[in-house]
């Protein structure tokens, strides 16, 4: 039998591969890229980019409101919430399957040794006013080892440490309630969530660090990364999108195009918090509050895009509503910390019972782009405009519902982004009805 010469080889390979394929398709539906509209938080807005999306008396109540916020922790004198709530990650995780780093199930007496550390017959034994110096990680119990539910499970698993319940940025005021038995953790509570920061990230304020640090002009950090060194040469902190500093009294009446000098955080060897000046250049941080315009909610927006999704601020990146809080931030408009509680502010419209054409037409009728955020349970979005007839929104967003073979799984998307309302669309294997976003709308609120 003659051997085929290597053309013939070659058709006979190609055959093979369309046949596997599928009619010659190149790659699955269900292996597609996602589909997502341009990357641009200025494309959908249609209003004037100047145009201001608050009024200057609206926007001054609102700043107002976020200092008096802001700075409220330095004023408590008792902790503002009670045992049952400081704690509630104990009895929460109580005869709980818990799993470790490893992935392998924890052995029940570690929850023993995380109340043993906690000290909570002993709550509150702190009352000290602090700052935080780092960026640091508040948790719900004082360890920085992780609890995942069963990782076997779609959702479940990296990245969702259940202890991980928020990022304190550098130069955020905390009230100090309660140490940890080895005084490595202290319980703090800030203007967003309370919850365990490492001690060595804090440090003590004093009436005169207080009344330096609170100068009444600030500057927000506007991009991410923003490398924070001293006047002494000596590295600080990285600020972000959401960080908010003084600015130096001298500094206060400089030119828009020139440096900002600001006031930041450091702990001395004793643990007390003593002032820094740094300066930084005007693309980096910009008087607060920002103008509330299309143009500069969107360039905060962009430098946000592709930044990678992280559960509670795990890794010092945001989840959905970490985006969001941020955001509002730079613009003096005080979010909390969880989705569910930002969708209660403003003016609520309630979505429930209306399918989806009806929901779609109601946000594109009362939304206002950058002010109104769109919640789903567990998840919050913000609507910047609209493309095509669909509203268009910002989300960081871990993945979306999945179903194969009659097993669920998750299809990562992993960061920000802007979509529309029903992304995956094109995905054969997006879960119908309840994988798609829309589906699941429940309001949409506007700011502030």
């Amino acid at each position: 039998m003659r051997r085929p010469g290597l053309p013939t080889l070659r058709l006979a390979l190609l055959l093979a591969a369309l046949l596997l394929t599928g009619a010659g398709c190149a790659v699955r539906e269900a292996d597609a890229p996602l589909v997502l509209p341009a990357q641009d938080a200025g494309a959908y807005h249609g209003l004037a980019g100047d145009a201001r999306l608050m009024s200057p008396e609206v926007q001054a109540v609102a700043w107002s409101d976020f200092l008096m916020r802001h700075f409220d922790p330095w004023n408590r004198t008792q902790p503002a919430y009670p045992a049952d709530k400081v704690f509630w990650g104990l009895a929460e995780f109580a005869g709980k399957r818990l799993y470790g780093e490893n992935l392998l199930p924890r052995d029940p007496a570690w929850l023993d040794a995380m109340a043993e550390a906690s000290r909570v017959a002993e709550y509150p034994s702190l009352n000290r006013r602090a700052i935080a110096v780092a960026n640091t990680a508040m948790r719900v119990l004082p360890t920085n080892k992780p609890a995942f539910d069963d990782p076997r499970q779609a959702g479940e698993g990296f990245p969702f440490d259940y202890l991980q319940n928020s990022l304190v940025l550098a130069g955020t005021p905390l009230y100090a309630t309660h140490e940890s038995a080895d005084r490595a953790w202290v319980l703090v509570e800030s203007r967003f969530a309370y919850g365990w920061v490492r001690s060595a990230d804090i440090a003590w304020v004093d009436d005169d660090f207080a009344g330096a640090f609170q100068t009444g002009a600030y500057a927000a950090v506007v991009r991410d990364g923003v490398s924070l060194t001293d006047t002494d040469g000596v590295f600080r902190f990285k600020g972000g999108i959401g960080t908010l500093l003084p600015i130096a009294p001298a500094a206060s009446k400089g030119s828009p195009d020139s440096d900002l000098i600001v006031m930041v955080p450091a702990r001395d060897a004793r643990g007390r918090a003593v002032v820094k000046y740094a300066r930084v250049a005007p693309g980096d941080a910009q008087p607060a509050p920002l103008a509330p315009t299309p143009d500069n909610f969107a360039a905060l927006a962009n430098r946000m895009l592709g930044e990678p999704y992280g559960w509670g601020g795990l890794y010092t990146d945001r989840d959905c509503s970490a985006t969001t809080m941020d955001l509002m931030a730079a613009f003096g408009v005080f979010l909390p910390r969880n989705s569910s509680q930002q969708a209660k502010l403003g003016w609520v419209e309630p979505l429930d019972g209306e399918d989806g054409p009806a929901k779609k037409a109601r946000l594109l009728a009362e939304g206002v782009p950058f002010l109104t955020l769109v919640r789903k349970p567990g998840h919050i979005m913000l609507y910047i405009g609209s493309m095509n007839g669909e509203p268009v929104v910002l989300q960081t967003i871990w993945g979306l519902k999945t179903r194969r073979g009659g097993k669920e799984g998750r299809r990562i998307i992993g960061r920000t982004v802007i979509s529309t309302l029903e992304p995956g669309e094109n995905l054969r294997d997006l879960a119908r009805p309840d994988g798609v976003l829309l589906y699941s709308v429940r309001s949409f609120n506007t700011l502030p």
